[in-house]
């Protein structure tokens, strides 16, 4: 798939600027720190999750599982953390040994978190929430991006 393949917006927020990406199958992607220099088309899907986003980004708990996700290039293994992931709830976190026992590979917390860092739909498959045992962990949009998020949702 080529960019020209996707459609794209830009949003806004007080804490930074995100770009939406979307195939046919579904969003391709949520870029915090985004850089596109215009969003491209737009569907209902894509205006639908700007309007979450938004409640979202005002501290208003959204339930995102019905959101559509293009897992184009991803490996089974990888679809399973994200799915895990998707699943944990606004306000809570796991560890990334919860998630690894949680698709039944208990040992492969290291593994459950070089998957995450390929997730292409932060916030919505929602990496942030999950920490390591002795701190925050990693986060693709780097640890500030991580905190906010944790504090919009009352964990930190």
């Amino acid at each position: 798939m080529s960019e020209e393949d996707l459609i794209s917006k830009i949003l806004r927020t007080r804490y930074g600027r995100i770009d939406l990406k979307a195939s046919d199958h579904g969003l391709f992607e949520l870029a915090l720190n985004g850089r596109l220099k215009k969003g491209v088309g737009t569907n209902r899907m894509l205006d639908k999750l700007q309007m979450d986003l938004e409640r979202y980004f005002k501290g208003k708990p959204v339930d995102f599982s019905e959101i559509q996700l293009d897992m184009l290039g991803y490996t089974p293994f990888e679809r399973d953390v994200l799915a895990a992931t998707k699943r944990i709830p606004y306000g809570k976190t796991k560890s990334y040994k919860d998630i690894a026992e949680e698709i039944g590979r208990p040992q492969a917390f290291r593994a459950v978190g070089n998957a995450l860092g390929k997730n292409r739909t932060a916030i919505i498959v929602p990496c942030h929430r999950v920490v390591s045992e002795g701190g925050l962990g990693g986060f693709g949009a780097g640890t500030e991006w991580k905190k906010r998020l944790l504090r919009l949702e009352g964990i930190l």
